[in-house]
């Protein structure tokens, strides 16, 4: 493996004083040295700050920056990380949580991959992984050591991550490429407030036709608890989930129009890049069914056999979209 590669960790800072000085920690401890931290404070309570700022000290890795994006929350957060980092420098990069744990090889399991992928398929390949991950309580219990199977997460077909959210950005890892493209596409003013920082990045990976490797070894701890940003996730589907989503078919509804929305405008920024001409037509086509429903998004849908984690999800999702139930809220 080459240690000159560096890698670049961005991290949304907001009030974690339960649990950073673990996530620092095993950063700290990675197998692989030659990484750097950038912190986006988020208006951070002091209890969280002390121990920030102990790292800080001690470790010139670790550099400190406040989120002047004038956009709250984790997805504004870190999107303040990557305008304002010095990424251009750096050969891959890392979306980090600040209240999960990483397992000590995450990185060097990730850049070894990574090195191996760019040997195969070129220097010029743009990379984009996901792994799979363990679940811990706030207590730091292990509660599910296979979320991939759980969650049915790992996406097959790229092009699915335009239909639904199931990237996380806590396990994404991607090279220069990739991030030069979110960061001109982040940097827009008008850039969307609905979009979730983690599956844009994954999108654009996929517009990109990026080598979007799984990762089947848990690489880190993901924690659950009631401060999550996605508390109100459901991620196993069973038949007490099937009777509650006939009971809110409107609020479903809602919400599979939120994400045509939020890819309808990804795809459109996306567009802007330079593009491989099947992948832009792919978008087009991915598009004109998002946008129109119906007999278009049927057509769409059976040509790129969208799959959205599950057999349930996957039927709410078609008969929303496919039946028209959708396009009274997309454009609210």
């Amino acid at each position: 493996m080459e240690k000159e590669k560096k890698v670049l960790i961005l991290c949304a800072l907001y009030n974690a004083e339960n649990y950073i000085r673990g996530q620092l920690d095993s950063v700290v401890n990675q197998t692989y040295p030659n990484w750097n931290v950038l912190l986006s404070n988020d208006n951070a309570n002091e209890a969280t700050m002390k121990i920030v700022r102990e790292f800080l000290d001690k470790d010139s890795r670790f550099c400190l920056i406040d989120n002047n994006t004038g956009r709250r929350g984790s997805h504004g957060n870190y999107r303040n990380a990557v305008i304002h980092s010095d990424g251009e420098k750096y050969d891959y990069f890392a979306y980090m949580d600040d209240d999960d744990v990483w397992k000590p090889d995450k990185l060097e399991v990730c850049v070894t991959k990574a090195e191996e992928i760019k040997r195969e398929k070129g220097e010029n390949t743009p990379i984009c992984f996901t792994s799979n991950m363990e679940i811990i309580d706030s207590e730091g219990n292990l509660k599910d050591p296979d979320f991939a199977s759980t969650y049915q997460y790992q996406i097959q077909n790229p092009m699915d991550a335009f239909f639904t959210h199931r990237v996380f950005g806590c396990n994404l890892f991607f090279d220069r490429i990739v991030y030069l493209a979110v960061k001109k596409l982040m940097q827009d003013p008008e850039f969307s407030t609905m979009s979730s920082f983690d599956n844009f990045t994954y999108q654009v990976a996929a517009g990109l036709d990026a080598d979007l490797s799984f990762i089947n070894k848990p690489l880190m701890s993901y924690r659950r608890h009631t401060s999550n940003s996605t508390k109100g996730a459901v991620y196993k589907i069973n038949a007490g989930y099937f009777v509650r989503m006939l009971k809110q078919v409107d609020q479903v509804i809602r919400n599979n129009a939120y994400i045509a929305r939020d890819s309808i405008d990804a795809i459109d920024r996306i567009l802007t890049l330079d593009l491989k001409p099947e992948k832009r037509k792919e978008l087009l086509e991915i598009r004109e069914g998002l946008q129109k429903g119906g007999i278009t998004a049927m057509k769409m849908w059976h040509k790129y056999h969208v799959n959205c984690g599950d057999q349930i999800r996957t039927a709410e999702n078609w008969m929303s979209l496919c039946l028209g139930m959708e396009r009274k809220y997309l454009n609210g």
